[in-house]
C-alpha cells in the first residue's frame, strides 16, 4: 500500500512561476527527508484547471506523518512557509492525506486522467470489482484508485488512469471508453456512485 499527501492550489494571476518554484521546494524537502517518489503537475482540463499540485508518496502511514514531521523543522520548509504566509502565490491551497485503495498510483507517468466519484463506503467492494473489470479493458494502461484519510471530502473516490501521453490519453478513450463494455462498466458504477469530477493534468 502506498500513501500520499497531497498539496495543491491555484496560482494567482502573474504567480505561477513563484508558486511553481517553491512547491518544487517543498517537493526537494519532501525527498530530502523520507518520500519515495514526488510529482508535482499541473490540472490542463477539466475540474481544477490551471491548478499546481505535488504529490508525495510513501510506504506507510507512519513513513507519512514521520517525514511530514521532519519536512515542518526543516530550515528550507520554515523559510518557504515563511514566504507563503507573508505573501501568498495560490489561492485555495491545501494538504489532504489519502491512500491505495486499487492497485498504485505511478507518478513517473506523464499523463493522469482522474474521475472522482461520491460514494459510500458501503458501496467499496462492489466498486472494486468494477475497477478491477475496467482495467482488464486495456492492460496496457493501468488503473489506479485512491480514497482520502484526511480531506474536507471523505465519501470520494478518485480513479486514476496513466497515460504517456495526450495523444495516447485520446486513443484509450476512443477505442476502450466509448466501447459498449466499458459504458456498461459506467453504468453499474453509478448504480452504487456519482461521478462528480473529471480532469486531466501533466507532469511537470
Amino acid at each position: 500500500m502506498s500513501v500520499y499527501i497531497l498539496v495543491g492550489g491555484k496560482p494567482l494571476p502573474g504567480r505561477f512561476n513563484q508558486a511553481e518554484t517553491r512547491m518544487r521546494t517543498i517537493a526537494g524537502v519532501m525527498a530530502q527527508q523520507g518520500s519515495k517518489a514526488t510529482r508535482l503537475h499541473q490540472t490542463l482540463l477539466g475540474d481544477g484547471t490551471g491548478k499546481l499540485s505535488l504529490v508525495a508518496e510513501f510506504e506507510s502511514f507512519h513513513e507519512a506523518m514521520s517525514t511530514f514531521g521532519e519536512v515542518r523543522k526543516d530550515p528550507l520548509f520554515l523559510e518557504v512557509s515563511k514566504q507563503i504566509s507573508e505573501n501568498p502565490a495560490v489561492a485555495e491551497g491545501g494538504a489532504n492525506v489519502l491512500r491505495d485503495f486499487y492497485g498504485t498510483i505511478d507518478n513517473l507517468k506523464s499523463v493522469h486522467l482522474r474521475r472522482t466519484y461520491q460514494i459510500s463506503r458501503k458501496n467499496l467492494p462492489q466498486m472494486t470489482e468494477i475497477i478491477k473489470e475496467v482495467d482488464a479493458l486495456s492492460p496496457e494502461y493501468k488503473v489506479a484508485a485512491v480514497i482520502p484519510v484526511m480531506a474536507p471530502n471523505m465519501d470520494y473516490l478518485h480513479g486514476i488512469y496513466h497515460f504517456d501521453s495526450f495523444a495516447d490519453a485520446g486513443k484509450i478513450m476512443d477505442e476502450v471508453g466509448m466501447t459498449p463494455e466499458f459504458q456498461e462498466l459506467v453504468s453499474r458504477g453509478n448504480e452504487i456512485a456519482t461521478l462528480i469530477q473529471s480532469s486531466i493534468n501533466i507532469k511537470m
